[in-house]
């Protein structure tokens, strides 16, 4: 019934015309930058002549709408400078009858939920050194980089707002981003911005490919890079040299019977002994290689609330905060594009080095960094695990070579682990992607070995071969993936091994004059373990469309599969007793299969997202291994006043279990409160409550968090914070945490 409901849906979306898609710039636009004749001041009312120098051309046609797909309805126009020591950015921008939405007052806080522009900047040509600027109506800063999710480098903006209009101006020093080298050069430019009202994201160039995402997460840093236009310049030497080394040096004291509580890798919290000072340091070795180290990291306080009741099917990917494993992983993940079934949203990527699975650890070093069309990364780090009494000493690398634009690149990752207690492990990892910009072709080749003390039987592997066609408001592809009994890198992330087969996605993108843009995606694959029995399984078909009244569907579909399972014995060999039940392989034995079904249909409704008031309500039910489950859930976060927001989310889980038919359930409540207090201090608490009985919340208990953070001028930070967001109920502990700051910006 819902198959043929999706049919239909699809056979509906599909006869709506989609709206006419700009025109693909790709490699082909081209500029001169503008050479600044005077450093330029920080006036958003561009009143200094030499701005007239710096309008950005249009190129191949107007800002376009990337939310609508179509041409943008409000003016936009970009400046662009630059001379030896910064780069000069600043913006007009039309806004006419729609409010302009400015709330956030802390840099760095509530990025995506005001308006703002923003400038793309890629130094290296292929992709491997991209950064985003932006900048609300306030002068409110944001900034990313694909270099370390940590990048907080200090650069300035203002910005003024006039009658539906307002206007901004950046000033970004040069030596906050890596530039390879002087003399004539070719970047990456793009130009963006958001209109928070309409929940509505804009771009100066755009390519049908490129895709919108949620408020926050957008603009990416991934794979649109490719697309923009490439700009001239011609760089002193001293735009090149080599930037300030930086150090951390931390302090840290706590009080109360918690404080020297510390979360490990399997989310319990163990008493250790809470390191009270530490140090952080990165050594520019070259203008864009770094050496990087750590002494006594700190544990204490950098875990986020990452707590939640959905089922999982394979293990969840968790977020990396820590700076030592923040700084250059891209580089040390290579390409984890290609590890996973592509396209679909089964599991996540495999990854050879996975560091959230390193839980407290003593020292590390690292180096890091790019050279030409090269992108590289090895490190090592040391520690000991209290939960497992297991001592480790592991290392890891990645190398990626990609040609500018992104036509042909080639990779290798590595891992080398040695623990006292589960063995070593080593696994080297290669591939290959070739693209063709003109036909939207794309071929992709990866191949993983291991071989270790670790892995069962000695040895395993993983491969996969992949083809796909992304061309104007479609992609299809289809690939064959291998991953043999028990690959597992030890540090890695591997959701599901001895599987092997095809799997397929196709997805279509386009918009209707009622419909801002909708997408249709389907996926499938069909994996055989050694044994020839069907290992996993799976069918998706999901359709999201953003209404022009505001409402949202946002996945209306289903995602039904079957994975099985099998009995592990007590030995020796196959025989005795089974002990336990693993989906992750039978291997050799494959005793007593048992295939579950997971299938979960869904109904997610929204209003108003990419707004400053979004509201989410979903509804998903279905038969998920042992149990037959109901889904509930509701989310909204609003501005209350300027600096002051507010965030709602309540859970529900029913689960009958089908063996005894026992029915349980499980209610998340969770309230966020942040306060703004300055351009550069904030302060927020989170009540979150887990009750009831089930298998689905991994910590149940009423858990109160506050936090205090402010950066001053110098660089140095307070961090005051009570209790732990990740904990399953409320820690008892104050810790007060100050950060000494030397030499160049955090993150950098």
């Amino acid at each position: 019934m819902k198959l043929h409901a999706c049919g239909l849906a699809f056979a509906i979306c599909l006869a709506l015309p989609p709206a006419p898609a700009a025109a693909s710039v790709g490699q082909s636009f081209a500029f001169t930058v503008a050479r600044a004749p005077h450093p330029l001041p920080l006036d958003p009312a561009l009143a200094d002549a030499a701005w007239a120098a710096g309008a950005v051309p249009l190129g191949t046609g107007p800002w376009q709408n990337v939310t609508t797909r179509s041409p943008a309805r409000f003016a936009t126009t970009a400046y662009l400078l630059y001379d030896d020591q910064n780069l000069y950015v600043a913006f007009k921008a039309n806004q006419a009858g729609v409010p302009i939405v400015a709330t956030q007052t802390t840099n760095d806080v509530g990025f995506g939920s005001d308006d703002f522009v923003g400038i793309g900047v890629d130094t290296s040509g292929t992709g491997s050194q991209v950064y985003y600027f932006e900048t609300t109506p306030r002068g409110i800063r944001y900034q990313e980089a694909n270099e370390n999710a940590r990048f907080r480098p200090r650069w300035s903006a203002a910005a003024h707002i006039d009658q539906g209009n307002w206007s901004a101006v950046m000033i970004i020093p040069l030596n906050v981003i890596r530039v390879p080298r002087g003399g004539k050069q070719t970047w990456r430019f793009q130009f963006v911005r958001g209109i928070a009202a309409r929940g509505e994201h804009l771009t100066w160039v755009w390519d049908p490919i490129m895709q919108d995402a949620a408020a926050g997460a957008w603009p990416v840093l991934s794979p649109d890079p490719r697309f923009w236009p490439a700009g001239q310049l011609d760089l002193g030497a001293a735009a090149a040299t080599r930037p300030k080394p930086r150090a951390d040096v931390f302090g840290l004291g706590g009080i109360g019977p918690d404080r020297n509580l510390v979360q490990q890798t399997n989310g319990t919290f163990v008493p250790m002994h809470t390191r009270s000072y530490g140090v952080d340091v990165s050594v520019p070795l070259t203008p864009t290689i770094r050496f990087v180290g750590t002494l006594n990291p700190d544990f204490s306080n950098v875990e986020i609330d990452q707590q939640t009741i959905a089922p999982q099917e394979f293990q969840r990917q968790l977020v990396e905060y820590r700076p030592f494993f923040a700084q250059g992983a891209a580089y040390i993940n290579a390409d984890s594009t290609v590890r996973a079934p592509i396209g679909t949203n089964v599991q996540p990527p495999f990854l050879v080095f996975y560091s959230p699975s390193v839980g407290p650890f003593d020292s590390g070093a690292k180096v890091e960094g790019t050279y030409d069309g090269d992108a590289f990364g090895a490190l090592t780090f040391h520690g000991y695990d209290p939960t497992t009494n297991n001592t480790f000493s592991d290392s890891a690398y990645g190398f990626q070579h990609a040609v500018p634009g992104g036509t042909f690149t080639y990779w290798s990752d590595g891992l080398f682990a040695n623990h006292s207690v589960a063995g070593w492990d080593n696994t080297i990892e290669g591939g290959v992607e070739a693209r063709n910009l003109s036909n939207g072709m794309i071929y992709v080749g990866d191949y993983s070995f291991e071989d270790g003390s670790w892995v069962p039987q000695g040895h395993a592997h993983l491969g996969e071969l992949f083809v796909d066609r992304h061309k104007g408001n479609t992609e299809f592809g289809l690939s064959y993936l291998d991953v043999s009994p028990n690959y597992n890198p030890i540090d890695g992330y591997t959701p599901n091994s001895d599987i092997r087969g095809l799997q397929f996605f196709a997805n279509y993108a386009g918009a209707t004059p009622a419909i801002k843009n909708y997408t249709l995606f389907i996926a499938g694959d069909r994996f055989l373990d050694d044994s020839g029995a069907v290992h996993q399984a799976d069918f998706q078909y999901f359709v999201n469309a953003v209404f022009k009244n505001q409402f949202s569907l946002n996945g209306w579909g289903a995602a039904v599969g079957q994975l099985r399972s099998y009995g592990i014995p007590a030995g020796p060999g196959c025989a005795g007793p089974v002990l336990s039940t693993s989906s992750f392989t039978g291997y050799p034995c494959y005793r007593d299969g048992v295939t579950q079904p997971y299938n979960l249909y869904q109904l997610p409704v929204g209003y108003g997202d990419g707004t400053p008031t979004p509201i989410d309500v979903a509804y998903v039910w279905g038969p998920f291994g042992p149990e037959y489950v109901h889904l509930f859930t509701i989310v909204t976060s609003r501005p209350l006043a300027p600096g002051l927001s507010l965030g709602l989310e309540y859970d529900g889980t029913y689960e009958r279990t089908f063996s005894t038919g026992v029915l349980d359930s499980q209610w998340l409540r969770r309230v966020s409160l942040s306060y703004n207090l300055s351009s550069e201090s904030s302060l927020s608490v989170g009540l979150r409550d887990i009750n009831g009985r089930g298998g689905f919340a991994t910590q149940i208990g009423n858990n109160l968090a506050i936090a205090f953070h402010e950066r001053f001028r110098t660089g140095n930070e307070i961090f005051v914070n009570y209790g732990s967001p990740a904990a399953g109920a409320t820690l008892n502990r104050l810790l007060v945490k100050f950060v000494f700051h030397a030499g160049a910006d955090a993150g950098t």
